[in-house]
């Protein structure tokens, strides 16, 4: 299924950044929480136009990120993102929630894209793509210092033809 090309990609992710001000008790939205939504925002646009020297822009020198794989820097999420990059076109990230405290802030969100190149061994599928994902951005002084990520990498490679479908049914 290929995703919904109307409007441009920046659209839906201002509409949320807007939408989903944090509110704390007695004290109204914070202004470092919205400004560090509006940096999540610029990341997923960054996303959507395969845009890595607009993603590492907003990282810190020493940005780590912490996923299934321990702990990598910035150059090696990097070197990660430019292959993923590299392999499926027409990326888009349709942005299910975002929300921020203070530093922090949360994404949930479903990556669309087509695989058109070699990705992990798999030869080009020219199929269209969806995974789930679901992340944390810690953010000081408008960059990106820390980021926890996991993905349903499983249905990722269902999708391109590893697994089969009966292996990701539930049993009873």
């Amino acid at each position: 299924m290929r995703p919904d090309p109307g409007g441009s990609a920046a659209e839906p992710v201002q509409r949320l950044v807007r939408a989903t001000a944090v509110s704390t008790p007695g004290k109204g939205v914070t202004v470092t929480a919205e400004r560090n939504k509006e940096i999540v925002g610029k990341l997923i646009e960054a996303w959507n136009r395969s845009d890595l020297p607009g993603l590492m822009a907003y990282w810190a020198p020493d940005m780590v990120h912490y996923g299934r794989d321990g702990v990598l820097d910035a150059q090696t999420v990097a070197s990660e993102m430019a292959r993923f990059m590299a392999a499926f076109r027409e990326i888009r990230m349709e942005v299910h929630s975002l929300v921020a405290e203070g530093d922090l802030v949360a994404t949930r969100f479903t990556v669309h894209a087509k695989h058109t190149g070699p990705y992990l061994g798999i030869p080009p599928t020219g199929r269209w793509v969806h995974c789930a994902l679901m992340g944390q951005l810690r953010i000081v002084d408008g960059k990106v210092t820390e980021h926890w990520g996991v993905a349903d990498g499983l249905h990722l490679l269902q999708q391109l033809g590893l697994l089969p479908d009966e292996m990701l049914k539930a049993t009873a």
